[in-house]
């Protein structure tokens, strides 16, 4: 039930444990309906947790659900889900919950969307059980799962409430329980609590810019189709999955159709606009093909498992890679050229007509794509490894391999790849290589944006744009997060953020990364020093994008629901302590 802020009232003690939910997008949903299911579950005794259980779930927007990368207020009809359906669920016992859910409720979603192009089948692509699906779709899901939990939970016996359009703005603890400040649209603000748990749920954050045309973030996208008059130059910054939505977005004006041979054509509008993708290393997304039956023999779980056993927190990455060179070089039944895979020397143009060949033909004999097949068996423990990448390995990979590691794990769907094609053989888009060395600055004196950096045969350049998007995706450190829940969050010292913390044993002393640090295990934030006011039993969790430093899946559906099922049994936890404690 969402409800008025102003009649929030805890005075009548009817619960005896309150937890506050703040953020309600995927993360909030997903821990809501974990902890339904396993009280449920619990039978006769998760209806007497429930009965002491109390859970507020705060959003700052209008819809309590979707959160930003789903929400119709943020995207348009063509964007679609960068994951398979069958890979995205707010169950981590279920990952295919999403795509069930869709296959039950598709004459209902034809029904109650009328947008063109919005395709409720399995995509048509390469691999003919993944399916791509409008990420407002994914939205509609959300908002049911959501409205379905918050009601079970009641049944049990949890006294839910939900509050949109409320914004957290601070967070503090007096002794063991946890007080907020809650900014309701132009009503005030107001103290609320206490509460005896909370968890950060307020997912992506973008900077803020006082530069007109300069965009920090491509969404929302009607917003930047609208910003950016036709027949412009853009340069934009990045050249991963949020930059090819970026260029659906601002070439939304023409269409796509697909020849007789199949390939797809963009006609353009009378006054396209032209952009360039910057990025270091100039590649983009790897395309989404069939996965295989072969099993790996060498670059295994069970391997990567008794790695970390025997080497906790110490694991090098050149056995990694040897490991991975080695299942490949078997798999393919030659050598690897890990040269032409770090630094293609084709054009980013011809590698993508090419990857997409790949995708769709494969190049194994059961026409799957034998490289995508070993890696996503090792899906389920990539957290775990990056965890326990030794200090001075794990720098390395942030800095020479998290691009490559991120265009191979999050790959593009192949009808996206194929507008990306058609957008850069249209002259649209292009993909350029800024390498290492390279300045980005806006010219005070024209108000533009200018690129500097040097071309492959050496010489210097410098590209100049009167528009520039910044579409590199999340930034890491949450000191950019301009929101005054994470200043005063910081302020008060509640958080301790990776860039200010140092391993005894670590003569370089800080790790620079920036994001808030957690107890990967149960979530649970890390209290910010021994003399702060700060509790070692305050309950308090973060999960999602402020843990990205450490949590390296935190953005994918599948780790969000992996994480908030850890905070959900430490929860059940929590409760069967103060239940044996009565």
């Amino acid at each position: 039930m969402v409800i008025d802020v102003s009649d929030f009232d805890n005075s009548d003690g009817s619960v005896s444990y309150r937890f506050a939910i703040i953020g309600g997008g995927l993360t909030g949903t997903s821990l809501l309906c974990q902890l339904v299911d396993e009280l449920a579950r619990m039978g006769e005794a998760g209806r007497l947790f429930g009965s002491r259980l109390g859970i507020d779930v705060f959003e700052k927007g209008a819809e309590v659900g979707p959160g930003l990368p789903h929400s119709s207020a943020y995207v348009l009809p063509f964007h679609i889900t960068n994951m398979c359906a069958r890979d995205m669920t707010v169950r981590i016992s279920r990952s295919d919950d999403f795509q069930r859910w869709v296959e039950r409720n598709t004459a209902l979603l034809c029904q109650h969307f009328d947008h063109e192009g919005l395709d409720f089948s399995a995509s048509e692509g390469p691999d003919e059980h993944c399916a791509h699906y409008p990420r407002e779709v994914m939205g509609e899901y959300l908002k049911n799962q959501l409205d379905d939990a918050a009601q079970r939970a009641e049944e049990i016996g949890i006294e839910v409430k939900i509050w949109s359009r409320c914004e957290v703005v601070d967070l503090w603890e007096e002794k063991t329980n946890i007080y907020l400040t809650v900014a309701e649209d132009q009503r005030g603000r107001k103290r609320v609590g206490p509460f005896q748990g909370a968890m950060l749920a307020t997912g992506h954050w973008f900077e803020s810019s006082r530069i007109d045309n300069y965009f920090t973030s491509p969404w929302p996208a009607s917003k930047l189709l609208a910003a950016i008059p036709p027949g412009t130059e853009v340069g934009v910054i990045g050249s991963s999955l949020s930059a090819i939505e970026t260029a659906l977005t601002l070439s939304a004006e023409g269409r796509f159709h697909r020849l007789p041979a199949g390939r797809l054509r963009y006609e353009k509008p009378d006054k396209p606009r032209r952009l360039i993708l910057f990025s270091r290393q100039g590649l983009v997304p790897r395309v989404r093909g069939r996965i295989g039956s072969r099993r790996n023999r060498y670059f295994t779980c069970d391997r990567m498992r008794k790695l970390i056993a025997d080497h906790p927190h110490r694991i090098c990455l050149s056995e990694l890679f040897l490991l991975l060179d080695q299942e490949l070089s078997e798999a393919y039944g030659a050598p690897i050229d890990w040269q032409e895979i770090l630094d293609p020397s084709e054009s980013p143009v011809h590698m993508l007509r090419q990857d997409i060949d790949r995708a769709v033909k494969g190049d194994g004999s059961e026409g799957e794509l034998v490289w995508q097949t070993v890696l996503v068996q090792i899906f389920p423990i990539v957290r775990e490894l990056y965890l326990h990448l030794g200090w001075a390995d794990k720098k390395r990979f942030d800095r020479e391999f998290n691009t490559l590691f991120f265009i191979h794990a999050a790959t593009q769907p192949a009808i996206n790849a194929e507008k990306l094609l058609a957008l850069m053989e249209a002259g649209i888009v292009e993909v350029k290589k800024l390498g290492k060395d390279y300045r980005f600055a806006c010219n005070e004196s024209s108000g533009k944006f200018e690129f500097n950096y040097t071309g492959p045969d050496g010489h210097e350049l410098c590209d100049i744009f009167p528009y520039c998007v910044d579409a590199r995706g999340q930034p890491r450190s949450i000191e950019t997060d301009s929101s005054e829940l994470t200043k005063n969050l910081l302020a008060r010292k509640l958080v301790l953020t990776e860039t200010r913390s140092s391993a005894e044993d670590d003569p370089e002393a800080s790790r620079g990364i920036g994001s808030i640090l957690i107890d990967p295990d149960t979530h649970r934030v890390v209290v910010a020093s021994a003399d702060s006011a700060s509790n070692p039993d305050l309950h308090l969790f973060a999960v999602g994008a402020m843990t990205r430093g450490q949590i390296i899946d935190c953005s994918m559906a599948l780790g969000l629901a992996r994480s908030t099922e850890a905070v959900a049994e430490n929860l059940i936890s929590i409760l069967k302590i103060m239940d044996s404690q009565r």
